[in-house]
């Protein structure tokens, strides 16, 4: 079992062959989860393993073979069609290692419809897939549409390197987990305001203005709905900023002359993930929401941004009270305002913010 457990995927995939013994010991010892990829390439496809970059399996009609040192070998010779022996390899693969979710990939030349229907028709592809990739493949209405239909806020789509219609529509183009489109110049204002309670949205090419991206970060602040946790816009222009946020308590990160980042508080208490932070480059923005002192986020929070959710309410109370403030006229009220603002200026000067030219840094 030590030996085993000492094997790449590789070396355990093809020792679970040799025999049910085998195959019944290799399963004992799934431990890691693994994404494995399938690239339907013609009549061929080639699978792989994200975390392992010497795994690949490549699937035709004869059967399916291993890359090695010397090349490929036979792992598995029967007539089938490509689709089964892909499958057949998967399952297999199943036995081996723990499979989190099976990414599916198609390029040129273009899939059909038919093929699309075959090899979904598979319970091994249909049940377990977590991401579809179109990359490079002439735009076709019917295969993108039949994706579209197999929307689901758990999974994910990519659509690469695809020139897509100006016109094109469909209600579920951002109702995956993962949504990400290279070209999105068919995306409109009101296509991204209709966005609910998705993972990631990324839209690479647009024809969408500074102006259209304004309205949508002051939607998205003010909407009573959690959108999305993660979203990258790119519009078709130099996005302007300045004056957004002059009514909201900002807290402001310079990361370099044409790099901003924001943080600031969602407007409606309904909102699980409060904690919206923006970032502003020339022509993009990338928009992230978290739940308060949410560290899991893209991995280990960065020590300097640790505290902003705990900044943000302080900044929030501060600004109430200066509000406060100016309006009263009673002289004890103005000295309990004067105090409790200074006590909230030390401890968000205690963690680590600045003032430059009135906006609160870090």
């Amino acid at each position: 079992m030590l030996i085993i457990q000492l094997m790449d995927p590789a070396e355990r995939f093809a020792l679970s062959l040799t025999s049910k013994r085998m195959e019944f010991d290799v399963k004992l010892i799934k431990k890691q989860g693994y994404y494995p990829q399938i690239v339907f390439l013609g009549r061929l496809s080639f699978i792989t393993l994200r975390e392992d970059s010497c795994f690949e399996v490549i699937c035709n009609r004869f059967g399916y073979k291993k890359k090695g040192e010397r090349g490929y070998h036979w792992l598995q010779y029967k007539k089938r069609t490509s689709i089964q022996n892909t499958a057949l390899a998967i399952n297999k693969l199943l036995n081996v290692i723990n499979i989190n979710g099976l990414g599916i990939h198609f390029t040129k030349p273009n899939p059909s419809l038919i093929r699309l229907k075959k090899i979904f028709s598979y319970d091994t592809f249909k049940s377990s897939w977590y991401k579809i990739t179109l990359d490079g493949i002439d735009f076709n209405t019917e295969i993108v549409n039949f994706i579209l239909n197999m929307a689901d806020r758990r999974k994910a789509i990519q659509i690469l390197d695809c020139d897509m219609p100006l016109d094109f529509k469909h209600e579920n183009v951002f109702k995956f987990g993962t949504n990400d489109y290279g070209d999105a110049r068919w995306v409109t204002l009101d296509d991204i305001l209709k966005i609910r309670y998705v993972q990631n949205v990324a839209l690479y090419k647009t024809i969408l203005t500074s102006n259209h991206v304004r309205h949508f970060i002051d939607r998205w602040i003010n909407c009573p709905h959690d959108m999305f946790l993660w979203m990258r816009i790119t519009a078709m222009e130099t996005i302007q900023l300045e004056g957004l946020f002059n009514e909201l308590v900002v807290l402001e990160h310079h990361i370099n002359p044409t790099n901003m980042r924001y943080f600031i508080l969602a407007k409606p208490i309904s909102r699980v993930c409060k904690l919206l932070s923006i970032h502003h480059s020339i022509d993009y923005v990338v928009l992230t929401a978290r739940k308060p002192y949410d560290k899991r986020r893209n991995g280990n929070t960065k020590e300097k941004f640790k505290n902003v959710y705990e900044i943000m309410e302080l900044l929030e109370k501060k600004n109430t009270l200066e509000n406060e403030l100016e309006g009263t006229r009673d002289a004890t009220k103005l000295r309990e305002y004067s105090n409790q603002i200074q006590e909230l200026e030390r401890k968000i000067h205690e963690l680590g913010v600045v003032y430059r030219d009135g906006r609160a840094t870090i």
